[in-house]
């Protein structure tokens, strides 16, 4: 009877054992005994009864565990791929990305010194150009001489005989700017009688045949000629006869910055009227002369001009002292515009100057 019992509860607890591992198994790792298998085996076998063969699920319990394999069991579900920010794997060890992270900022306070980063080049500049060299100093400009003054100077007027009207009224005039007027006529006049005088004036009324003799090339006093042929016969004009251009009341400035010019600029009207017997006298001057202004429309016929002292004619003669022209033709300081009569005034005193 008590061999039955025994056998009974052996049969109850294998049943049980059974069930047990059955759930447990599920649960446990693979490749892991179950607990009841572990404490089942501890267990000494109990002796058989003689002549007496337990049945064959009795022995032992049937608890082949799976075995222990990396792989998952075949058509389990693949988990997905979990993003940056979820738990690292229970050993503790982050998982590395597969991408490349930034460079990593030391922590502050580390004693590890961030490897420098390469300096940027700094963009190439356009090659500067040289300064340019500085111009040797020019050296200081000779002081102008103080402007001559035509007051007390002594002024020598050459014309016709007996005065006529027009050289009364231009004498007048000169002597109003200051200067102490001495007249002489034209048939008188020789290097003796031109001597002490601070300027010489030669009227439009003067006989050229006075003149023919170029005593005046080695007169060294500035001298103004109202009259061509005295310009021609030092060479100072390539023209003799004909040299006034008739039915024309006006000149042309040429260069209006200058003294002479007194700021006009222009065409001119230095004549109140035209007419068919007066007109603008003119020169041919050489490539030194200084021109003031020209018959309009013609550069080459100049009615207003002069040479400085040391200047060459294109003969190459050598002046001696400033001389310059002025345009007048015989009776027009009636016919004369105020324009014409300050050009007289400042020709004048610009040839007393005798620069």
């Amino acid at each position: 009877m008590k061999r039955y019992l025994t056998w009974l509860i052996i049969a109850v607890m294998a049943f049980s054992l059974i069930a047990c591992s059955s759930g447990a198994g599920q649960e446990a790792a693979p490749g892991t005994p179950a607990p009841s298998e572990q404490a089942v085996a501890l267990q000494p076998e109990p002796a058989k009864p003689a002549g007496t063969t337990p049945p064959a699920d009795a022995s032992k319990p049937e608890t082949t565990a799976p075995p222990a394999t990396d792989t998952k069991p075949e058509g389990a579900v693949q988990p997905d791929a979990k993003p940056a920010d979820t738990q690292p794997p229970a050993d503790g060890k982050a998982a590395q990305p597969s991408t490349v992270q930034p460079e990593a900022k030391p922590a502050a306070g580390s004693d590890s010194k961030p490897e420098p980063k390469p300096e940027p080049k700094p963009e190439a500049k356009p090659e500067a150009k040289p300064a340019p060299a500085t111009p040797p100093a020019q050296p200081e400009a000779a002081p102008q001489a103080e402007e001559v003054s035509a007051k007390g100077k002594k002024l020598l007027f050459v014309g016709r005989e007996r005065s006529p009207a027009e050289d009364v009224a231009v004498a007048k005039r000169l002597q109003a700017l200051g200067f102490q007027i001495t007249n002489l006529e034209d048939r008188d006049v020789n290097a003796d009688e031109v001597k002490g005088f601070d300027l010489i004036y030669y009227s439009q009324t003067t006989n050229s045949k006075y003149l023919k003799d170029g005593f005046m090339k080695d007169i060294a006093i500035p001298t103004v000629y109202v009259k061509n042929h005295g310009m021609y016969y030092l060479g100072l004009s390539a023209i003799e006869e004909n040299a006034t251009e008739k039915n024309v009341k006006t000149i042309e400035i040429t260069d209006s910055k200058h003294k002479v010019a007194g700021g006009l600029s222009g065409k001119i009207d230095v004549f109140k009227e035209a007419g068919d017997k007066f007109g603008v006298s003119y020169g041919l001057p050489g490539k030194e002369a200084k021109v003031i202004a020209t018959i309009p429309g013609d550069k080459k016929k100049a009615a207003l001009y002069y040479y400085d002292k040391g200047t060459k004619a294109d003969n190459g003669y050598e002046v001696k002292a400033r001389t310059s022209f002025y345009f007048w033709s015989n009776g027009m300081h009636e016919n004369s515009t105020d324009a014409g009569w300050e050009l007289l005034d400042r020709i004048v005193l610009w040839t007393l100057q005798n620069g």
